[in-house]
């Protein structure tokens, strides 16, 4: 499903060179490279996605400097962080507010579900008027998605739960 979303998007943009944001994972041990990998086997490609690892070798002042260089090359980036408040998205938010782009955004404890709707929705090119309002729709439908199974256990359905979203104009879901 995600592979056939990724190629109408391909097919209806001309392939990634729509792409206007770059994009990056940051997180902690290898965490990054694991979205990467698990990006590569529902889509087929990470183009366009960069993972930032913070492990064992990797100081926190290379770990930003790399960062550092990435928002410096990129005025229009998004950058996914594994948690809310941990070193990797501590020292993006701190460049991010130091360097002052309005188009350079982070999204912390971002699940795979939501990291591969804004990648694929990216491949189209983000409008940046509207891309404020994109990527908070974005959350709230991925905060939708998160379940806990002991609640559907109750309902006493074998159905899984899908929320209520409404796709755009054209119903291809992106």
């Amino acid at each position: 499903m995600a592979t056939a979303v990724l190629e109408m998007s391909m097919a209806k943009n001309g392939g990634f060179e729509h792409m206007n944001y770059a994009m990056a994972v940051v997180g902690h041990g290898r965490y990054p490279e694991g979205v990467l990998s698990a990006l590569k086997l529902l889509i087929g490609t990470t183009d366009g996605m960069t993972a930032f690892n913070l492990d064992e070798t990797t100081t926190h002042e290379q770990f930003e400097q790399r960062l550092k260089n990435f928002l410096d090359e990129n005025d229009h980036a998004l950058v996914f962080a594994d948690m809310t408040g941990g070193a990797p998205h501590q020292i993006v938010a701190r460049l991010m507010l130091e360097q002052n782009r309005p188009h350079q955004y982070i999204i912390s404890s971002a699940p795979l579900n939501l990291i591969l709707d804004l990648y694929a929705k990216n491949m189209g090119g983000f409008d940046d008027a509207s891309v404020d309002e994109t990527l908070r729709h974005t959350v709230t439908l991925s905060k939708d998605l998160i379940e806990i199974l002991p609640d559907r256990m109750k309902t006493n359905s074998d159905e899984v739960p899908v929320p209520d979203i409404k796709h755009d104009d054209e119903g291809d879901g992106i």
